[in-house]
């Protein structure tokens, strides 16, 4: 609404002529990328890594200090979920599911968001490897099939 107001035109209109400029840098856009199950495996380690790293206690902590669930700092993953947790509405277990699911639902809605990028060169990290020096070898590799270096 705000930029209908200031200028008069659909900001759909300005995202259409956004996405048609060309770029005046010269740029690759790698996406890495794995399977789903994977990805998902290790969203759920990684909660569970920053629960017993103290996630509970650090929300907590900014809970006694006054800092309320309406707060846009609050609704992040991880930190609306252990509100609803301290203020009683379900148990610490069901607040790590609820920030698993939503962890894996916003995840899914990045690649979806990827996939409609253009010129994105995805990486598969199951062909590639997980190690950073394999991703690395990879993207010089395309760009020296590319002859762009």
């Amino acid at each position: 609404l705000e930029y209908h107001q200031q200028t008069g035109k659909q900001i759909s209109a300005h995202n259409r002529e956004q996405r048609e400029r060309k770029s005046p840098y010269r740029y690759l856009y790698f996406v890495l990328n794995e399977p789903r199950e994977l990805l998902y495996q290790k969203i759920e380690q990684r909660v569970d890594q920053m629960m017993e790293e103290g996630l509970a206690a650090e929300v907590e902590t900014l809970y006694k200090e006054g800092y309320t669930r309406g707060m846009t700092s609050m609704q992040g993953l991880g930190y609306k979920e252990l509100y609803a947790y301290l203020e009683g509405e379900y148990p610490l277990d069901e607040a790590v599911r609820i920030i698993k699911r939503d962890t894996r639902h916003f995840a899914k809605r990045q690649l979806t968001w990827f996939k409609r990028e253009r010129d994105v060169i995805w990486a598969d990290k199951s062909v590639i490897g997980q190690e950073e020096e394999k991703l690395a070898d990879y993207m010089l590799g395309y760009l020296r099939e590319k002859k762009l270096i």
